[in-house]
């Protein structure tokens, strides 16, 4: 391999490797559901799948008597700027000019930015408007500067001094521990109206934040003179609180408008273990000669202690309809980030899907994205129901409608038993006039 392409070959590998696997809606990410309709899921949501969206569904009268999940876990990775694609035409190959000047031209001016999550649950349960679901999430998000690609690729000029922020992120895992109520609040003539929230309990595992990278570069005729620091806070474990709160309607017998707010009130307190690490390192006329020489290159390691502190989940305004046409469930979502976040910004996000039931034991689902972190996304997906068990399936997109242009990809599967159809109570709890058609969702949400 030359060694252009090695140093590609370590950027993209040491992005895409060191990922754990945003923090984003955990809820949402293991859903499989939901990431085949590409996220237009605000309005469909039902059960334990409603808290990470609008847990005002939970008050709606087409919920489900009782859902018990069994599993899910998914996994989102991509970054702003290489695509598959790219990684499969340049790592390995002998640079030219040219095709560096193409991939540091690819880089936008906030650098490159990535991020990914693994979300994990299961035995989560509702039953009627009260849902008890635990979640698992393992998140991280960052940039590397356009001037570190650059300076890898093309050096530094006689005399000219680089000073720049080497990168920032922020990674950690946490358990969510979730209680949530949705209620009715009333029948009209034009359809019904609920509100619910969710509390959870927030249990930190483990956390890592890039607090400062910096350094400075110079080339002189004797080689490179170089200085730097990064710093590192960190911590072994923490405890905080969460809240997200909705509002929702059935309007007529066919449509449904949701309205969340995710991390309405959230903070970990962080105090197991917590400390800084910074590292410094110096680089004393760098050169061709003197690279084997140890004292060229020096650095330091310091460590201390630190009091407990406290960080904050994002907020995330979620918008949703939905409409039952026949064998088509068509929805559409709209999201809002409310904090820009290490590798993620403030662009909203519009996303339209859908779901075929004409098959009844395996639902067809679709769905496109624009904006947001991904730019762009398809999704696709399908499900199994047999009797009361169902499994669905997805793949999404990331950047792009063509898999192999994609900046990344998102992957769920879940399953879930379903006893919607033994409500024993059925004909005392909702009205023969507030029925939703059994299509609406799987077993009848």
């Amino acid at each position: 391999m030359s060694r252009n392409g090695s140093i590609l070959f370590l950027i993209t590998t040491m992005l895409m490797a060191s990922l754990p696997g945003p923090s984003i809606k955990a809820g949402v990410w293991c859903d499989a559901r939901s990431i085949a309709m590409a996220g237009s899921y605000t309005a469909v949501a039902r059960g334990y799948d409603a808290i990470g969206l609008c847990p005002g569904n939970l008050g709606l009268s087409d919920r489900p008597w009782l859902r018990v999940q069994l599993f899910a876990i998914g996994s989102a990775l991509d970054n702003n700027t290489f695509s598959i694609s790219d990684y499969e035409k340049y790592n390995g190959a002998n640079l030219s000019e040219s095709d560096r000047q193409y991939i540091l031209s690819m880089i936008p001016d906030e650098g490159l930015q990535f991020r990914g999550n693994v979300t994990a649950s299961t035995l989560s349960l509702s039953r009627g408007p009260l849902v008890l679901a635990t979640t698992v999430e393992a998140s991280a998000a960052g940039s590397l500067s356009r001037d570190v690609v650059d300076l890898a690729f093309f050096g530094n000029g006689m005399g000219e001094t680089i000073d720049t922020d080497l990168a920032d992120g922020e990674a950690f895992v946490h358990a969510d521990f979730n209680l949530a109520y949705g209620y009715n609040i009333g029948k009209y003539d034009w359809g019904e109206l609920a509100v619910g929230v969710n509390c959870k309990y927030i249990r930190g595992i483990t956390y890592m934040n890039v607090s400062r990278a910096e350094a400075t570069a110079t080339t002189s005729m004797s080689g490179i003179d170089a200085d730097g620091s990064i710093l590192i806070r960190t911590a072994r474990g923490g405890s905080g609180l969460g809240l997200d709160v909705g509002i929702a309607s059935l309007f007529g017998e066919k449509w449904t408008f949701s309205a969340g707010v995710r991390n309405l009130v959230s903070f970990i307190n962080w105090n197991v273990d917590t400390e800084f690490s910074e590292y410094i390192f110096t680089v004393d006329s760098f050169s061709a000669e003197t690279a084997d020489d140890s004292t060229t290159i020096q650095s330091s390691e310091i460590d201390r202690d630190v009091k407990s502190f406290v960080s904050t989940l994002v907020p995330e305004l979620n918008l949703g309809a939905a409409r039952q046409a026949g064998d088509f469930l068509l929805a559409a979502d709209l999201k809002f980030r409310l904090r820009a976040t290490p590798g993620a910004d403030y662009d909203p996000e519009l996303s339209t899907g859908c779901e075929y039931s004409r098959i009844s034991f395996m639902p067809l689902r679709a769905g496109i994205s624009i904006g947001g972190f991904h730019g762009m996304s398809l999704g696709l997906g399908l499900g199994f129901r047999f009797s009361s068990f169902n499994l669905d399936l997805a793949w999404a997109s990331s950047g792009t409608m063509l898999p192999s242009m994609g900046n990344g990809f998102i992957l769920a599967v879940s399953s879930y038993l379903d006893f919607s159809g033994n409500k024993e109570d059925e004909d005392q709890r909702v009205p023969d006039t507030d029925r939703r058609k059994e299509s609406w969702g799987p077993r009848g949400i």
